[in-house]
């Protein structure tokens, strides 16, 4: 099965030999499973073998379908050459010894039988001939275009249509029971389509839509559209355009047409991936809070010489330690569907390709923010106040919680802490040092400060920051807080200005972990509900959640406004009263 997987992993591109050693190692594998006991295991390689059989039976017929259009567009230009060279005069016409037009019978001949007339040209000049069916196909086109080129093109009701008629060619599922042709017999489609849906499993899983037969059109040259807008222009224009064109100033021409869909969002997920992962194959997490080192302080005390010589009722300290709390966490399913029309993804892929990335970026933003809850759901929520400018201001409120927090655990100062800040927090504290007076720090640019800059003033206080995307909405209940992010800009209104507080995290890493419950992907997805209004969905649903794992971490609301204050240009005197 090996060999059938990595040949089929490239079945567009295998040489027709390689195609069938394929067919070959699959019927092989196909007899020796059928002969083993129908066990659910053999059942299953049956499945896959014949799956594998129809790919190929489709692979063949589509590399048929190819060889039979090649040949008959050799066979369509090469009667367009000749055709031209009959209009000209060739040399033949010249003579007029009683040659026949190509395709053409003598008069009294109408058989083509006798001396050969009316074979094809390229024929007698020993080229190449195409298949019977090519053959009859090239025909056809070859008259439809000289009976278009003897009268002029008429449109409305009447006019004739340029095309032949559809052609239904079996699927790959069916090519043994209706062949490789075109499907002629109605009765035999019919019987097929019975067969085939006599051979779906009633009680299993839907498989989805069965093909049994593609039906295609064949347009002359002259009547196919494709990429190119100027081509296009002048085949439409020749049998829709009046034969002279009057100018009158301006671009009378149809302007070009661009068909790209731009799109800028990113899917990237800064948080998620700021967090240590782990896998979540079970749906969740259970675990035991960690203790804290306030709950041990009764384990100790100091016991001294005088005690220990006279103790009296004194007894040494005990603690007993109970068992930790046990915690169980689950992931959230965080699912993305799509629908679209078929004729929509056939004839407008770019659009189909744009919404699917911003959907994409759509569903980042709402797993990031749903971490976000999670983790301050967990936090204990503290403010600071405006004092200076908002950069002193939030560095300064980041070292007091630092010093705390180091304090209170017992932290050693190599600890590695996390901070959780909004993106834009870092062009606040750029506008903030471009509008101060007071530098004091030599050699900073305060009109271009680099990100690389401020990330710096971060890690030389221990401090990894996580710089989210994406802000949560205000807040009410407790200690409230405008929305973390930018309203939608009026126009011949003034800038929308920074939310009035920053709202931030911190936490010793690896106080909160990520939960990877996986991702389930299903594609495509259609059905006869979809199959009724010409749509089809794509659906993606990723599993995920938070583990709090530590016992402290914090949720801060910081209130701030970028006037570039400092201690020299702002009263102080207030601020440690």
């Amino acid at each position: 099965m090996d060999r059938i997987a990595e040949l089929l992993s490239r079945i567009n591109d295998l040489n027709a030999e390689e195609l069938e050693e394929l067919a070959g190692l699959i019927d092989s594998e196909f007899a020796s499973l059928d002969a083993a006991d129908p066990t659910p295991e053999t059942i299953a390689s049956l499945q896959t073998v014949v799956d594998a059989a129809e790919q190929v039976a489709a692979e063949r017929t589509r590399r048929t379908e190819e060889a039979e259009a090649a040949a008959t567009r050799a066979e369509e230009l090469r009667s367009r050459m000749h055709a031209i060279q009959g209009e000209g005069g060739s040399a033949e016409g010249d003579e007029g010894d009683g040659s026949t037009a190509e395709g053409e019978t003598t008069e009294g001949d109408e058989s083509g039988e006798g001396d050969g007339a009316g074979t094809d040209a390229g024929e007698q000049a020993g080229a190449p001939t195409a298949s019977a069916p090519a053959r009859a196909a090239a025909s056809a086109g070859r008259a439809a275009r000289m009976s278009h080129q003897q009268r002029p093109a008429r449109l409305g009701p009447e006019a004739e249509a340029p095309r032949s008629g559809a052609t239904l060619t079996a699927s790959a599922a069916l090519v043994n029971e209706l062949g490789n042709g075109p499907v002629t017999d109605r009765l035999a489609l019919g019987a097929a389509m019975a067969n085939a849906l006599r051979r779906m499993d009633r009680n299993g899983a839907p498989r989805g839509n069965v093909m049994v037969a593609s039906a295609s059109w064949e347009y002359p040259e002259d009547r196919r559209l494709g990429q190119d807008a100027y081509r296009n222009t002048e085949i439409m224009d020749a049998v829709t355009s009046p034969a002279a064109i009057v100018a009158s100033g301006g671009i009378c021409a149809p302007v070009n047409v661009d068909y790209s869909v731009p799109t800028w969002s990113t899917a990237e997920r800064p948080l998620r991936d700021g967090l240590p992962p782990f896998s979540a194959d079970r749906g969740g997490l259970t675990y035991v809070t960690p203790p804290q080192i306030s709950g041990l302080l009764g384990a100790t005390e100091v016991w001294t010489e005088a005690t220990d010589a006279d103790p009296g009722d004194a007894t040494k300290p005990v603690l007993v330690v109970a068992c930790g709390d046990s915690q169980t966490v689950y992931v959230d399913a965080i699912p993305t569907r799509l629908q679209f029309g078929n004729m929509q993804s056939r004839f407008a892929p770019e659009q189909i390709a744009a919404n699917t990335d911003l959907a994409i970026a759509a569903a980042a933003q709402v797993a990031e923010l749903n971490l976000l809850s999670l983790i301050d759901a967990s936090s204990t929520t503290a403010t600071s106040a405006a004092l200076l400018g908002a950069s002193r201001d939030l560095l300064t409120a980041l070292d007091l919680s630092i010093s705390a927090y180091r304090f209170r655990n017992r932290f050693p100062r190599t600890l590695s802490l996390t901070a959780i800040f909004p993106d834009w927090a870092k062009d606040l504290i750029r506008l903030d040092i471009a509008r101060e007076i007071a530098h004091d720090d030599s050699g900073t640019p305060v009109r271009a400060v680099p990100d690389a800059m401020i990330e710096s003033w971060f890690s030389m206080r221990g401090v990894n920051v996580i710089w989210t995307l994406d802000g949560r909405p205000s807040y009410s209940g407790g200690t409230d807080y405008a929305a973390q992010t930018f309203a939608t800009q009026s126009t011949n209104a003034a800038l929308v200005s920074f939310p009035a507080e920053v709202v931030w995290n911190l936490f010793v890493e690896g106080t909160f972990t990520f939960l990877d419950g996986g991702r389930l992907d299903l594609g495509i997805v259609r059905d006869s509900t979809l199959d009724s209004t010409n749509d089809y969905e794509t659906f993606v649903e990723t599993f995920e959640g938070v583990a709090f794992r530590g016992y402290t971490a914090y949720k801060i609301v910081s209130t701030v406004c970028p006037t570039g204050g400092s201690a020299g240009t702002v009263d102080t005197s207030s601020i440690c009263s």
